[in-house]
């Protein structure tokens, strides 16, 4: 309602303001103390418009899980045998995306940027995965290994729609004399995902990316997320 969203808007104007004092303490005057309390304080406004992280939620769901995909929950010769993907998943601010443009410099290797081809098809491969698994194992077998071809085929689709909108005729012909073979599908928060990966991609490469616990944990809390899916990074009871 209009009182609901008056008080967004002044928690967010708060907010703002918060962290630019924050920004000027931290690099201007290197005042650790004043910058600290700028940062927490404009966290706390950020928190007071969002749900509240749901710990027992995200525990059952990891659960979950963990109890599903486990040795023998599919059959063997599940999936394809292709390596084309590679998969980068872990924290926030962990370093992703130097490691995604680390392999980008490979000519037989891209990039697809921060949309997963693989996550923005998960859906329709949990429903068609649940229908198949009643059909026979057959039936089980296929369907996996064609869902894992489509999105084999939206990578490279993906691709083709960048290089066309980013390189020059000059740069098509001088820079990758050869087809690329692999895509990187980078999607942090597909860590939660691993199982249906490995399912229809038993051979694929997944890189999980690690970097020093306090230094990613504290990257994450100053960094100001959209509202979503990481506004638990906004204070420590959920970040730990």
């Amino acid at each position: 309602d209009s009182a609901a969203a008056t008080i967004k808007h002044y928690a967010d104007i708060l907010k703002h303001m918060h962290h630019a004092m924050f920004q000027y303490h931290d690099i201007k005057t290197k005042n650790v103390s004043e910058a600290w309390k700028h940062l927490s304080k404009g966290n706390e406004y950020k928190m007071s418009t969002l749900a509240p992280f749901d710990e027992a939620f995200e525990l059952d769901k990891v659960s979950r899980l963990k109890n599903v995909f486990t040795p023998g929950f599919w059959p063997a010769g599940m999936g394809s045998d292709t390596k084309t993907p590679i998969f980068i998943i872990g924290f926030v601010r962990s370093g992703s995306t130097l490691l995604e443009r680390i392999l980008d410099a490979h000519p037989l290797i891209v990039g697809t940027g921060e949309d997963s081809v693989f996550n923005g098809r998960l859906d329709s491969i949990r429903n068609d995965i649940i229908k198949a698994s009643m059909a026979g194992q057959g039936e089980f077998l296929q369907t996996v290994k064609k869902l894992a071809d489509d999105v084999v085929v939206d990578m490279i689709k993906r691709w083709e729609i960048i290089d066309a909108n980013t390189n020059s005729e000059e740069d098509l012909s001088s820079e990758r004399a050869q087809e690329p073979t692999r895509f990187v599908d980078k999607m942090l928060s597909n860590y939660m995902n691993v199982g249906f990966i490995h399912l229809l991609f038993p051979n694929a490469l997944i890189l999980h990316v690690a970097r020093e616990p306090m230094d990613s944990i504290f990257s994450a809390f100053k960094h100001d997320f959209p509202p979503g899916g990481f506004d638990y990074t906004s204070e420590f009871s959920s970040l730990a």
